[in-house]
């Protein structure tokens, strides 16, 4: 019987399995798919080699007609890049202030740089079998087998087998071991050379997923953390996210100690984060939380203090998902006018935020639909102005002569008669002075007309 049972069970856990459709089980394990390189960092990886050169950390070595080189940038990163000649190259040098030479199979020296220029230079012999350190202090180097020995005052001591290339940069001495590891040497003793570098070539081709959906997401609440110092983050370019299937990388870097930032949403195994510098993403495991107090809500009440005032825009502004401005995360306008007022119901700052703002809360009309909505998200502070509705919040009263009140118009009704007694004055002033105008006028005309024509002689008055 237990037998029987157990068979039962095992074959209605398999029928279980089977009726799981195989989409969700994709679906998880693409849920689970990294979108944030969990590193950056990158060994060379050296198959052939012609010739090398080495300046403090920087090196570079020589295959066929390629140099590629590992040097810092500005940002002091170790970064890879590589430039090719039309010609093999034959020997490559550094000299004292960092300047990198090579010479091609044509016999001639050129400078590397922006442009590339042809430059005389001395190159360190690749044939030599002895390097001298000082008078009595020097290393051999045998042609068959690579054997390396280190002499000092007579006495010898091997370094290692398979070394060539044996080349002198500053206090220190490098050779080349199995044809394409570099190594430094220092007394008897050889180091393997640091060929590390990062490569952030990786964060162009971070896919976006869900992202411009979750920026515009309704409900978002503020979250603070901070990038953990030593992890790398990714600024990206925030309006132009959602235009295609990958974040546009605008650079990559590290953090050199703990970088406070807001949570703006999370991704496959990316956060979306935002400081004054920008948008950035990151590993969500290189963010750690932080606390977070909303400021007090300083918006005006009213002068009771039972509600707050309302606020209206003094132009038309952006309405975000999220405390933080871009096309990404605006999800309407607020047309200016106090006939479009809102309700403050948040306030928003943080000092790596540069933007001050409030959360607001106003119901709209779609034109097309004439759907109905309502709106909550953050506007700039700045852009916003009091909105006093106390006229709206008085009580209504019916029309009749037993049931008006005066006690809240009397300032407007005098305004508005003395307006009025002003404009009649005023109308009936110019009415006198254009009538008075016009009679003078006619007199005038009649004084002239009688100097023009005289009135003319009867004939018996001249007898």
């Amino acid at each position: 019987m237990k037998a029987n049972k157990a068979i039962t069970i095992a074959l209605a856990g398999l029928l279980t399995a089977c009726a799981i459709p195989f989409g969700t089980v994709f679906a998880a394990a693409e849920d689970e798919v990294d979108v944030y390189p969990q590193d950056f960092d990158r060994t060379l990886e050296i198959e052939a080699l012609t010739d090398y050169a080495v300046y403090g950390d920087s090196f570079a070595y020589a295959t066929n007609s390629t140099i590629t080189i590992i040097s810092r940038d500005e940002s002091g990163d170790r970064k890879r890049t590589s430039y090719t000649h039309e010609y093999l190259i034959t020997a490559l040098d550094y000299d004292e202030s960092g300047k990198l030479y090579f010479k091609t199979s044509s016999e001639i020296s050129y400078l590397y740089g922006s442009p590339v220029t042809q430059k005389d230079h001395t190159f360190q012999s690749l044939s030599s079998t002895k390097l001298d350190i000082s008078s009595d202090v020097f290393y051999t180097l045998e042609r068959e087998g690579g054997k390396l020995e280190y002499w000092n005052e007579g006495s010898r001591q091997p370094v290692d087998e398979n070394f060539s290339l044996i080349k002198k940069y500053g206090d220190t001495v490098y050779a080349i071991k199995d044809g394409t590891v570099p190594y430094t040497i220092e007394g008897k003793t050889a180091t393997e050379l640091d060929l590390s570098y990062t490569d952030f070539s990786g964060a162009d081709n971070i896919a976006c997923g869900e992202t411009a959906e979750k920026l515009k997401a309704d409900g978002y609440q503020v979250k603070t953390a901070n990038i953990k110092s030593g992890s790398y983050y990714t600024q990206v370019d925030a309006d132009a996210i959602g235009k295609e299937q990958t974040f546009t990388q605008i650079r990559t870097q590290k953090a050199e100690g703990d970088k406070p930032c807001i949570v703006l949403c999370t991704t496959g195994n990316a956060s979306v984060v935002a400081t004054n510098d920008g948008v950035f993403i990151t590993a969500t495991a290189n963010v750690k939380d932080s606390a977070y107090t909303s400021p007090k809500n300083d918006w005006p009440l009213n002068a009771e203090g039972t509600k707050r005032l309302q606020a209206y825009a003094r132009e038309d502004t952006g309405v975000y998902a999220s405390p933080y401005m871009s096309k990404s995360t605006r999800i309407a306008t607020l047309e200016s006018g106090a006939e479009n007022h809102v309700e403050v119901i948040e306030k928003f700052e943080l000092d790596y935020i540069k933007t001050k703002f409030y959360k607001v809360r106003y119901e709209t009309t779609d034109k097309e639909t004439g759907e109905t909505k309502t709106v909550s998200g953050y506007v700039a502070a700045n852009v916003l102005t009091q909105y006093d509705y106390k006229a709206e919040d008085m009580e209504q009263h019916p029309a009749g002569d037993n049931d008006f009140n005066y006690d809240t118009n009397v300032v407007s009704v005098v305004l508005t008669i003395v307006i009025i007694a002003l404009v009649i004055i005023a109308v009936m002033y110019i009415s006198l002075i254009g009538s008075k105008k016009n009679k003078n006028h006619i007199k005038k005309e009649k004084k002239e007309k009688i100097k023009r024509d005289p009135e003319p002689v009867d004939d018996d008055e001249e007898e």
